[in-house]
């Protein structure tokens, strides 16, 4: 129900994943029945303002997508950024399907990280290309800010309330999946991924501390939708209505030709009971009509319960004259109308995840009868039936929900069942070991895992062999890979999976990181928090300052028995003043970043000369606590002692950790 109101064109589901201005995505959680790389990697995109070779670079988690093991898994590598994790125990899961389809996105303010916003997601369509391109789906959406909570209003707490319900339906649903990946990290130090995953936390806890009132999202894991449907009307507005539209992507299979379908005609009755509807009221239920499952064969049955069966419609202000979509979105819309009027009065609107099945909105959640759905159901503003001269096009329901009135199907012969939902058959299943770290030393290149079943995998290589294994892991003589495909044996069955690599560096399933020099190690740190600029790399001396035993500065060789030193202590002087005014929430990513670029520079020409002729330690006045902020300055501090920890890192990458300090002995 998002619109533009100036242009009526509503934003694709991809496009509710936009960072607003002046934010960049945090970390997000979606569950949902299917999605596809191709969907999601457009998403993280909108999401972190990050291209997709920037977040390969980055190498860190900031989607999670928890979906119904029947779904193909989503790589790392296929869509950047985003984490695909697998079911932990499918025999015993607690849903027919997991078909709930709920995001819930954390951003934060680029500049004044202490401001955040919340953005939560209740999608009828699929986290898919198909749902932009080929179906009719209908998204809620609500946005709440920082500022917002300390200026509480009645919408503040009705949204608060709204994403409280949602954040315990999703850390549910977590419980049930192999998240082991989000503790990936580099000498066990807390990972970008999960300081970014503990603040968005700690905004929903802030938002969940404020919630009052009953939330307009709701669930089926302990009651059925259609159980719970009268009281969230209710919570809209008691008052009976006298027009009902239903629509559904999927009905019950055609198992009894010339009855009735079920689940459609309870919703009716149950409403009635409830004195949500008149005793006669306009009933219409919308359809594909080449699709549409028991209703084909119920045509007249309907009729004789009340209702019209019309065809769903494509709103050509939305998505243009001629446009071709199936209806794919499960509604319900009920209002009252007058004869004398055109406002649809005491309107409310159910849409989410369940079709008009027993499955999806009759049973609650279960094994073999169930599936775990999600809705909202909502009062809308000052809607109307039709457009003229006194409505805007925003506010007529026809251009907001795929309903119309002129055509209906009285007709069984203009019906087919169609095909029906299509069964899926593969399981992803949690591996054995979740992810492979990189470790290489003296030539020697393996892939390691302290995992406890690590015996019982196989790492293959690039042509399918199995790698040798070795004390500490799997060697590997190939070039670091950004995944692993893994074999390993369950219930007399062989397996393969592929899992992420990690790096030395904590990131994950990343790109190559190539060598830069000493200036270009700067650029990049002074840019901080904004990620390295990579899409601009040079693929030729991968950004090196040397040459011929010179370094190049803008043009010019100078020769390296004097600029190495004043290049060195520009850097040590640039660092030190750009850290002292980092913000304490973002110390991890800056200490990851110290390790990770000046890593990249090991084999500058400076820190040559450091090293090879000078035999000092050119990082040493970085230690000093002028040159860090005041929450990092006790060195026995946890923030203290992560920066010297950092600091000892990148000198042992350097080779000049056993050196002499500038200025005074070891």
């Amino acid at each position: 129900m998002s619109r533009n109101s100036e242009t009526l064109r509503p934003p694709s589901l991809a496009q509710h994943f936009d960072a607003p201005e002046d934010y960049i995505g945090h970390f997000g959680w979606l569950c949902g029945y299917s999605a596809d790389a191709l969907f999601l990697d457009d998403a993280t995109e909108r999401f972190t303002r990050l291209t997709r070779s920037q977040r390969a670079h980055q190498g860190r988690i900031a989607l999670v997508v928890l979906l119904d093991p029947g779904n193909p898994p989503v790589s790392l590598q296929d869509a950047p950024g985003v984490a695909h994790f697998p079911i932990k125990d499918h025999a015993n899961k607690p849903f027919r399907l997991l078909h709930a389809k709920v995001a819930l996105l954390g951003f934060r303010h680029q500049e004044n990280h202490s401001q955040w916003q919340l953005r939560l997601l209740v999608s009828t369509g699929n986290w898919t290309r198909q749902t932009l391109e080929e179906s009719l789906d209908l998204v809620w959406r609500i946005d709440i800010a920082s500022e917002s909570l300390s200026n509480l209003d009645a919408d503040v707490k009705q949204n608060c309330a709204d994403i409280k319900a949602a954040w315990n339906l999703l850390a549910w649903i977590q419980q049930l999946f192999d998240t082991r990946l989000l503790n990936a990290s580099a000498y066990g130090h807390l990972s970008e991924t999960m300081n970014a995953l503990q603040q968005v936390g700690q905004w929903i806890d802030a938002c969940s501390r404020k919630a009052q009132g009953r939330p307009r999202v709701f669930d089926s894991r302990s009651k059925s939708l259609l159980y719970q449907l009268p009281e969230k009307i209710k919570a809209c507005s008691g008052v009976k209505r006298n027009y009902l539209a239903m629509g559904s992507g999927f009905y019950e299979a055609s198992a009894n030709q010339g009855k009735s379908p079920e689940v459609p005609v309870a919703i009716v009755n149950a409403l009635r009971d409830q004195g949500l509807l008149t005793t006669k009221p306009e009933v219409d239920l919308y359809v594909n009509p080449m699709d549409c499952q028991a209703i084909a064969t119920a045509v007249e049955p309907l009729q004789s319960c009340g209702m019209t069966i019309r065809p769903a419609a494509i709103p050509q202000i939305v998505f243009g004259e001629g446009a071709q979509r199936t209806l794919h979105a499960k509604f319900l819309f009920s209002a009252n109308y007058r004869d004398s009027s055109n406002a649809c009065t005491s309107a409310w609107v159910y849409l989410g995840s369940g079709n008009l099945t027993h499955p999806g909105f009759d049973n609650k959640m279960s094994d073999s009868a169930g599936n775990l759905e999600a809705g909202v159901v909502f009062a809308p503003d000052s809607l109307c039936w039709k457009k003229n001269k006194e409505t805007e096009e925003h506010l007529v329901v026809t251009n907001l929900l795929p309903i119309q009135w002129d055509n209906e199907i009285g007709d069984a012969t203009k019906l087919s069942a169609g095909p029906g939902m299509v069964p899926r058959d593969a399981i992803y299943a949690a591996p054995p070991v979740a992810w492979l770290t990189w470790h290489e030393a003296d030539g020697v290149c393996e892939l390691r895992t302290d995992e406890p079943r690590a015996a019982e995998i196989q790492v293959l290589d690039s042509a399918g062999i199995a790698c040798s294994r070795t004390k500490s892991g799997f060697q590997w003589r190939e070039a670091q890979p950004r995944q692993a495909r893994i074999r390993w044996q369950e219930n007399d069955r062989q397996i393969e999976s592929l899992i992420p690599v990690v790096d030395q560096y904590g990131r994950i399933a990343a790109t190559e990181l190539t060598a830069i020099g000493i200036d270009e190690a700067w650029w990049q740190l002074a840019d901080f928090p904004l990620p390295p600029d990579v899409d601009g790399e040079d693929d030729g001396d991968g950004g090196s300052d040397e040459h011929e035993g010179k370094d190049k500065v803008k043009g010019r060789s100078v020769p390296t028995t004097s600029y190495p030193i004043r290049q060195m202590m520009e850097l040590i002087e640039s660092i030190a003043a750009k850290q002292t005014g980092i913000d304490e929430m973002d110390w991890v990513l800056w200490c990851n970043r110290l390790v990770q670029t000046l890593g990249q520079a090991a084999d500058s020409v400076p820190v040559k000369f450091f090293r090879d002729e000078l035999k000092l330690n050119p990082l040493s006045p970085l230690r000093h606590q002028s040159f860090r902020p005041l929450f990092a300055e006790p060195c026995d501090s946890e923030l203290g002692k992560m920066y010297d920890d950092t600091l000892g890192r990148i000198e042992v990458s350097w080779k000049i950790n056993e050196m002499s300090p500038i200025g005074g002995a070891k």
